[in-house]
């Protein structure tokens, strides 16, 4: 996965995160020891504590009551495939449990590093039913000044309403319309 996207799951109960970032969003850690250029595997393993704490203080999601639990929390370094071409990423799976009856409002990823390039972080945010269809999807884009992003706001939720009901409204129309043309003896045996 590319350094700057991310993905948030929920279903059944829980909303399950992937997170690819650029070494460089751990602008508090340094990984590379002996300076040459390249973060080893045993420089990234040293960091694991370092960057587990990071993440769970800078990357929430929330609800009504605040931030929910993030558990089971991996994390992953992914060299280049192309020395040269691309920098080297760092994955972040994890769960966040989801309070019963409550559903999360907003998603905050605070861990931003040098500037390579526009290091925004595009997010497509899922819903799926029990069965894995998906009910609602979401995209957001993230930035250092715009860190904390609404999850299927209250404008997406009445607009989709609002188009329900006018499809409702005018298929009422319609059938009014039709069944008035016609002579119709509903109780006729």
């Amino acid at each position: 996965m590319s350094p700057d996207r991310a993905t948030l799951n929920f279903r059944d109960g829980s909303a399950y995160m992937v997170l690819s970032l650029a070494p460089s969003a751990y602008e508090d850690i340094k990984f590379d020891d002996n300076e040459d250029g390249v973060i080893s595997f045993d420089e990234f393993q040293m960091r694991q504590l370092q960057m587990h704490q990071l993440v769970l203080q800078r990357v929430q999601l929330k609800d009504e009551k605040g931030a929910l639990p993030l558990e089971g929390v991996f994390i992953h370094f992914e060299a280049p495939h192309l020395a040269g071409l691309e920098p080297p990423s760092i994955i972040v799976l994890g769960r966040f449990v989801m309070r019963e009856g409550l559903i999360p409002t907003e998603w905050s990823i605070g861990l931003w590093g040098l500037k390579i390039k526009n290091n925004d972080i595009k997010a497509t945010v899922t819903a799926q039913a029990s069965d894995g269809s998906v009910t609602a999807q979401q995209s957001l884009v993230f930035t250092p000044s715009e860190n904390s992003q609404k999850l299927f706001s209250e404008d997406d939720h009445t607009r989709t309403v609002s188009v329900l009901f006018g499809l409702l409204f005018f298929s009422s129309v319609g059938l009014l319309w039709v069944f008035s043309r016609k002579k119709f003896n509903w109780f006729k045996t």
